[in-house]
C-alpha cells in the first residue's frame, strides 16, 4: 500500500545561512576590503555547502568548515583581481579615462544609415553586454551603478562594457572608415 511522501526536512543549509551568514559576510568583506564582492563570494560558499555539505556528526565543526570555504573563495577572488590588474597595467596609457565617452560612441556625427546599422549591431549583442554598453555610453553611468542595475559585480559590469564595445568596434570598423576617414 502506497504511503504519502514524507515532507523533506529543512536543509541544514537554511540554518547555516541564518546562523553563520552575517559573520561570514563580515569576514569576507574585511578580506576583500569592502562589501562590493562579498555577496558574490558568499554565494559561492553556500553553493559549495549545498553541493557537498560538511560532516555534521559529533565532533564536526560546520562553522570552521564554512570559514575555510569562505576564506579560500575570498583569496581566489583577490588573486584573480590581482592578475587582472597586472594584465591591465600596461594598457592604462591606451584606455580613455572613465569620465570621458569613447570617441566612437557619439552617434550624432553619423549618417542616418550608419546610425541604423549601429543600432542593428547593438541589438545583436548578448543582453548583458547590450544593457551595459547602453548604460555606460548612452546614459553615462559609472561602473558601480551599472553593476547595481545589472545585479552583478563591478568587475562583471566592466567586462560586459568592454566585450560589447570590442565586438561593436570589430563589426563596425568598415563603417567607421567610411564615415570618418573620407
Amino acid at each position: 500500500m502506497a504511503t504519502e511522501a514524507e515532507p523533506k526536512a529543512s536543509l541544514p543549509l537554511d540554518e547555516w545561512v541564518g546562523r553563520y551568514g552575517p559573520e561570514l559576510r563580515t569576514h569576507v568583506a574585511r578580506m576583500l576590503g569592502g562589501d562590493d564582492d562579498a555577496e558574490d563570494v558568499l554565494q559561492q560558499v553556500w553553493i559549495a555547502a549545498y553541493r557537498n555539505p560538511p560532516e555534521t556528526g559529533p565532533g564536526s565543526n560546520v562553522r570552521g568548515w564554512l570559514y575555510r570555504v569562505a576564506t579560500n573563495a575570498a583569496l581566489d577572488r583577490l588573486s584573480r583581481d590581482r592578475r587582472r590588474r597586472a594584465a591591465l597595467n600596461g594598457r592604462e596609457s591606451r584606455v580613455a579615462p572613465e569620465e570621458l565617452a569613447a570617441p566612437d560612441a557619439d552617434l550624432s556625427k553619423l549618417s542616418p544609415q550608419a546610425r541604423a546599422r549601429v543600432r542593428e549591431h547593438c541589438a545583436r549583442l548578448p543582453r548583458k553586454q547590450r544593457e551595459a554598453v547602453w548604460l555606460r555610453w548612452v546614459e553615462g553611468e559609472d561602473y558601480a551603478t551599472i553593476a547595481r542595475k545589472l545585479s552583478c559585480s563591478e568587475e562583471s559590469a566592466r567586462a560586459n562594457v568592454y566585450n560589447g564595445m570590442k565586438r561593436l568596434r570589430k563589426e563596425l570598423f568598415d563603417l567607421w572608415k567610411k564615415e570618418f576617414a573620407g
